[in-house]
């Protein structure tokens, strides 16, 4: 929801008056594909209509002023974006990673005071980190470089800042869902680049996010350890640089042969990739044919591969409020959707898809489990960041 009202209410308050300007960047929503990206593997995403909204003023000193509801406000120079210590986590960083490498592919950079109002919920999964990166690049490219970026160019210079600064080790997924919007099919490896092929939503599904509560920060180390695990997998049992350098037929062949570096459990995380890509291919057929059927047999074979094979349905010991737990419940009351993990996973929201004769039933069912405020009927839109005004 585009909040421009209370953005400028917030940059009143905390700048005084401003010849304003108005940009928007969305969440995204992962349809199908959990942990292929990292691998060069396949996707697919979708920007949905909860994002952040900033009220923007540009300067001439130099300086980038941040204030943002519930995190501390910041500032720094446009000729000071190394990386400070204690600055890894923070939309500091992000602020200061996305600039940082426009500067270093060519583009201008210059000063400008936000004000940021979003109703994306905290740690919920929908990528509020690749939402705020999208909207720096945006607003720096509008600002000083006529706006002209292209979406792929804002998602590598998103994952950057992502990877590099914000220190979470990411692949492009997010960053493709807030840049481009609208529903994309990703191959990560497509002739050894990116291929986005957007793609019309016409399935009756209609998505419901599930906020189980729990938030995904402070688990960078169990996110860390799947990509590790797949590489381990992709260099030292396949002599790979990642999984998508090798067919599926061959993995199947050495996967039961010992090797060193490689644990079980990396062999049942690569695994979830070779059958979780298949599942992509399919679901981006079944999209193409409006087959709402096929799609919902794919979301349920994502989460049973999450669960089983990827193992990143919950923080290990930690049932009560976790994305497994929330898949249990709505299982018991979606009537013929589907419902399945979403993003890194171990905490945050799960996707469920429903049909609308089944909705409102479902959305009141799952509000007696987590509250109304945490069950969110969800819309595809269109786009990635914008200036509204």
């Amino acid at each position: 929801m585009i909040l421009a009202k209370e953005a400028k209410k917030l940059y009143k308050d905390s700048f005084g008056k401003g010849d304003l300007r108005i940009f928007y960047s969305h969440g995204r929503l992962e349809l199908l594909g959990n942990h292929t990206d990292h691998q060069g593997g396949l996707c697919l995403v979708a920007g949905v209509d909860l994002g952040i909204t900033a009220a923007v003023e540009a300067n001439k000193d130099g300086a980038v002023r941040v204030v943002s509801e519930g995190y501390p406000a910041f500032q720094f120079y446009t000729d000071e974006l190394d990386l400070q210590k204690g600055e890894v986590g923070t939309t500091k960083a992000i602020f200061k990673g996305v600039m940082a490498k426009m500067k270093e592919r060519g583009y201008k950079v210059g000063g400008f005071s936000a004000a940021l109002k979003s109703d994306l919920p905290a740690g919920s999964g929908l990528s509020s980190s690749a939402a705020v990166e999208a909207l720096a690049c945006h607003i720096v490219d509008v600002l000083y470089n006529h706006g002209k970026m292209a979406p792929d160019e804002m998602a590598v210079i998103s994952q950057f800042a992502e990877r590099v600064y914000f220190g979470k080790p990411c692949g492009m997924l997010d960053q493709v869902g807030c840049c481009f919007g609208g529903v994309d099919y990703i191959d990560f490896n497509h002739a050894g680049a990116m291929y986005v092929k957007p793609i019309s939503y016409g399935l009756t599904l209609e998505p419901i996010l599930i906020n189980t509560g729990s938030s995904h920060e402070n688990l960078t180390d169990y996110y860390a350890s799947i990509p590790a695990d797949m590489f381990a997998v992709a260099k030292n049992l396949l002599g790979v640089d990642k999984l998508s350098d090798c067919t599926k037929e061959e993995f199947f062949k050495k996967v039961t042969v010992p090797c060193d570096g490689v644990s079980e459990r990396a062999k049942l995380r690569a695994t979830h990739y070779y059958q979780e890509i298949d599942r992509v291919a399919v679901a981006f057929k079944a999209l193409e044919t409006n087959d709402s059927s096929t799609f919902l047999n794919c979301v349920r074979g994502s989460q049973t591969s999450s669960q089983t094979l990827l193992g990143n349905t919950m923080v290990p010991g930690q049932y009560e409020h976790s994305p497994q737990q929330a898949v249990d419940i709505a299982n018991k009351v979606i009537g013929k959707g589907g419902a399945r993990i979403m993003g890194g996973g171990f905490a945050g929201s799960i996707i469920c898809f429903v049909y609308p004769t089944e909705k409102d039933a479902f959305i009141a069912e799952m509000a007696k489990y987590y509250g109304a405020e945490a069950v969110i009927p969800l819309k595809i839109v269109d786009g990635g960041p914008r200036e509204i005004a």
